[in-house]
């Protein structure tokens, strides 16, 4: 069961560092590039996680990005041959994942998903619709703060460090 739980964020990232069928319209920003792991997130009304479980973030100076999280505190159960479809399950919901395509405008990044974890987020990408989510950012001394302003996350904050920077 340890092969197809590498597999979701193998391929999650691929495709990001890989480009999208879209990539015209991808506006990356060099000071994102890069990758980013998750230090704390803060909820909607203030409650804040600085022990959160791993997340790594990587956007390119191209337009693309990957964000694969598990949420919350508690780490995901490992599975084993015998694993049961709920313990399955469990693993699968405690983890978010989803790539594509971002731009920057001012400090705000709108950025749609072209494959996901969650079949209904990739569903609009490049239609009408769209699935485009937005959030605000800063970078100081070296960490990234987003904020974000619309989606089911609107309200949520994340703050990140390059991997290797003391955090």
């Amino acid at each position: 069961m340890k092969a197809p739980a590498l597999i979701t964020p193998l391929a999650v990232l691929c495709v990001a560092l890989g480009g999208s069928p879209d990539a015209a319209q991808a506006q990356g920003s060099p000071e994102l590039a890069g990758g980013w792991i998750v230090t704390s997130w803060t909820s909607p009304d203030g409650e804040v996680n600085s022990e959160p479980q791993r997340g790594l973030f990587v956007f390119t100076e191209t337009g693309h990005y990957s964000i694969s999280y598990i949420p919350g505190s508690d780490p995901r159960a490992e599975l084993s041959e015998s694993s049961t479809e709920a313990e399955q399950l469990a693993a699968y919901n405690a983890f978010v994942a989803n790539s594509g395509r971002y731009r920057v405008a001012g400090n705000v990044i709108t950025y749609e998903a072209y494959v996901a974890k969650f079949p209904n987020y990739m569903a609009g990408f490049m239609t009408e619709e769209g699935n485009a989510v937005t959030m605000t950012y800063a970078i100081e001394d070296g960490i990234l703060t987003l904020e974000w302003t619309s989606g089911n996350s609107a309200g949520r904050k994340a703050t990140l460090r390059r991997p290797g920077q003391p955090g």
